[in-house]
């Protein structure tokens, strides 16, 4: 009979696990994942929280600009809203006021669920 030789070999363990959570121990100079338990390289878990951070900072950006234009947009209905507050009454033909309701929480939140 024979010996059979078995090759050595080698898994690669493939993690689903994005490492959002992490302990950094100061002592041993570690940074571990608190969800899947692997060691971490600290280089790439500083650069990769670099880089969220830097992906957080452009959303926040870009959020800041669209309330930024809503802002001024808004300003130019309510100016011409203003300019709409007055009429010219069809008995004596003078320019009156309208009184318009100013909307309440309750109608602003109404109005935002609409969209």
């Amino acid at each position: 009979m024979g010996v059979i030789k078995f090759q050595k070999k080698e898994y690669e363990v493939v993690t689903s696990c994005e490492h959002n959570i992490i302990s950094i121990d100061r002592s041993n100079k570690s940074i571990t994942c608190r969800d899947c338990k692997e060691v971490l390289d600290p280089f790439n878990a500083i650069m990769d929280y670099s880089d969220a951070l830097d992906d957080y900072k452009k959303r926040l950006d870009k959020y800041a600009d669209e309330a930024e234009k809503r802002v001024a947009r808004n300003n130019i209905v309510a100016r011409r809203l203003e300019s709409r507050k007055r009429t010219k009454c069809h008995h004596c033909n003078k320019i009156t006021e309208i009184n318009i309701k100013e909307p309440t929480l309750f109608d602003v939140h109404a109005e935002m669920q609409g969209r």
